[in-house]
């Protein structure tokens, strides 16, 4: 199995299209459409991902179990670039996250990567 299949396999929401099926109308929730693309991303780096992990470091952000740490700075990178104070304003990253976790929970367990 390839590395590229092998990092889809831990993906909650892309698996390998080339187009984000989350974009169609009627879009019920864009954030879904933002967890494919952070995944898309996490995937085509190779799951290794540094972003702003020194600055996530600095403040004590959380980890999640199940969802790899490379594929987490993705997401907290891409957040970052909208925050006006990623510090204060952290607790809506942590917001998000949690719904990523409990959107898919009816598929996966929260703690777990997707096999």
């Amino acid at each position: 199995m390839s590395k590229r299949d092998e990092l889809i396999k831990q993906c909650r929401y892309y698996h390998g299209e080339k187009k984000n099926p989350y974009q169609s109308p009627p879009i019920e929730d864009e954030r879904l459409s933002w967890f494919w693309d952070m995944e898309r991303v996490y995937v085509m780096h190779n799951g290794k991902f540094d972003g702003e992990s020194e600055y996530y470091k600095s403040i004590k952000g959380k980890t999640y179990p199940g969802i790899p740490y490379s594929l987490l700075m993705v997401m907290f990178t891409s957040w970052a670039k909208q925050s006006y104070d990623m510090k204060n304003e952290i607790q809506g990253f942590y917001t998000l996250v949690d719904y990523y976790l409990f959107t898919a929970n009816d598929h996966f367990p929260e703690d777990k990567i997707p096999e």
